[in-house]
């Protein structure tokens, strides 16, 4: 049985904090204690001490905002519900127009928890970058418009070398993210693998790979025919980086650490997909 929501805002989203205020009204008014997570600092002090297994995050914007909660729990075991306050959500599973009807089912315990697998990275004998992505670890072009050769391999064998604009690694929850744009394959979110995406690859005959999760993934920052200088950048689900020069290797694999996402029971990945699909093509035929 939840007792207590923490509550994460993004501010661009929900400025004058009005649809906060609704949310923080509706579950105080059923006996809720509500916490709003005004500064991250306070997960010290205030998230810390939360019972994952009587508490919640409530996530109030889209599916970065979802993300950036991730990163910052830092593999704390505190399940994630999000409430899309933008346009398009993977990861949020409350619609604005039904929060009321959806926390209902959620506080009569008429959800499940997903665990979603989570990748790691790993640079040097040192773990010099070491950092965890939900969606996607992504190598790309840094600086000027220069493309990578990057050199891939998997478990210590060697699998091709890609001229591209860089390369996504994302999990089967970030197949609807940038590797979906990419052309990359959607894979259902509960599954357990590792996709291989190139971004504007350089040949006709460069697609995605699908791998097993225990995969693990190298990137090495290869010499270009083109420039000597070569330097690139590795992002963890599209905010935090770090710079790679020619030579510097990374490692990809599943990390220990897992996010516990709520989503409602009834409600298949199908029936999401197809909504969302079907939103992004109305969009385009009405121009919003």
């Amino acid at each position: 049985m939840i007792e207590r929501f923490f509550i994460q805002t993004n501010l661009r989203k929900d400025p004058d904090l009005k649809v906060t205020g609704e949310v923080i009204d509706y579950l105080t008014g059923r006996g809720i204690t509500c916490c709003r997570v005004q500064s991250w600092e306070e997960r010290i002090g205030g998230l810390a001490g939360a019972d994952p297994e009587k508490d919640v995050l409530l996530v109030l914007g889209g599916d970065g905002t979802v993300l950036d909660a991730v990163s910052r729990l830092r593999g704390f075991p505190l399940p994630i519900l999000g409430v899309n306050l933008g346009t398009l959500g993977y990861l949020t599973e409350i619609d604005l127009a039904s929060y009321k009807q959806t926390l209902d089912m959620v506080l009569q315990g008429d959800y499940k928890i997903q665990d979603r697998m989570m990748l790691e990275c790993r640079k040097g004998p040192e773990d010099q970058i070491r950092s965890y992505a939900l969606n996607d670890i992504v190598v790309a072009r840094h600086g000027a418009l220069r493309m990578l050769c990057l050199n891939i391999y998997v478990d210590d064998e060697f699998l091709c070398a890609v001229s591209a604009d860089g390369v996504i690694l994302s999990t089967p929850t970030g197949s609807t993210a940038y590797n979906l744009s990419a052309g990359g394959p959607i894979i259902e979110p509960s599954a357990e693998m590792i996709v291989i995406t190139p971004v504007c690859a350089h040949g006709l005959n460069i697609h995605s790979i699908v791998l097993p999760a225990e995969a693990r993934v190298s990137v090495e920052i290869g010499q270009s025919a083109h420039s000597a200088d070569i330097e690139a950048e590795v992002s963890f689900d599209g905010s935090r980086k770090g710079l790679l020069k020619l030579g510097d290797r990374i490692e990809i694999r599943r990390s220990e650490r897992t996010t516990r996402l709520i989503t409602m029971k009834g409600k298949s990945f199908l029936q999401t997909l197809q909504r969302k699909l079907y939103q992004v093509e109305s969009g385009m035929r009405t121009g919003s």
